[in-house]
């Protein structure tokens, strides 16, 4: 009874450190895509002045490689995830650049 009695007084006063983690991940998460984002743009030549949802649109809309790019960059976000910068590397080399729009 006293177990489940102090599990009971302890769980209220953890919860709101498992609370606090998700906004954490949700940052970390944002933070692996801008730096996804930043190397497409450094590896394909983009404009700084191309707005970074832009950029994701028209990896989306390049539908001769899209199914590549989808591949591929899904591996680079988990290597970059699991802080593999060598395999991040090598997933990001295979990255095939969409025609230029303006």
């Amino acid at each position: 009874m006293n177990v489940i009695r102090n599990t009971l007084f302890i769980l209220p006063l953890l919860s709101p450190l498992i609370v606090a983690a998700a906004p954490y991940d949700t940052l970390k998460f944002a933070l692996n895509k801008q730096q996804i984002t930043d190397d497409l743009r450094q590896k394909c030549q983009l404009s700084p002045a191309i707005f970074d949802e832009k950029l994701r649109q028209t990896f989306l809309n390049d539908k001769q490689n899209q199914k590549q790019n989808q591949v591929t960059l899904t591996a680079a976000a988990q290597a970059l995830k699991n802080q593999d910068d060598p395999a991040y590397r090598e997933r990001m080399a295979q990255v095939v650049c969409p025609p230029q729009t303006n």
